[in-house]
């Protein structure tokens, strides 16, 4: 048995997928989702959404959002999506912006910069997450 997913966000739409297991970065952590799930709605973090597509897994960074499964059905909607041939970046490079949005945070002052920055901090940590565990999937 299969989850039909579908992922909403402001700048793709992926319809119809057919998955074996999901795992989502809700606020609260991670969350498994396997066929037969219970039902359940839930909140989205800025993250890195794991796929499980035929045998491989395949990580979607994600912006904040929520997730509903319902009778093997996933939807999925975010405010954006950045799939691995979107981020223009290496591993290395990848490291390289996460240690300058944690200084940029560091240095931070007034408060609305470090929500902009603690948002920046967490789609860097989310992109340096999905291009490791690509590399680490492909060794």
């Amino acid at each position: 048995m299969l989850i039909t997913t579908n992922i909403l966000a402001t700048n793709r739409t992926i319809t119809n997928w057919k998955v074996k297991e999901a795992v989502l970065p809700t606020t609260t952590g991670e969350l498994g989702i396997l066929p037969n799930h219970s039902r359940l709605l839930t909140a989205l973090d800025i993250g890195v959404l794991r796929i499980k597509a035929e045998n491989n897994w395949v990580p979607i960074v994600v912006l904040d959002g929520i997730a509903e499964i319902k009778d093997n059905n996933l939807k999925i909607i975010v405010r954006q999506v950045e799939e691995l041939s979107d981020i223009k970046i290496d591993i290395d490079q990848a490291k390289k912006e996460l240690d300058e949005t944690i200084e940029n945070l560091a240095k931070s002052n007034k408060q609305n910069e470090k929500l902009l920055n603690t948002i920046n901090l967490k789609r860097s940590l989310a992109r340096f997450q999905a291009l490791s565990f690509a590399q680490s999937n492909s060794n």
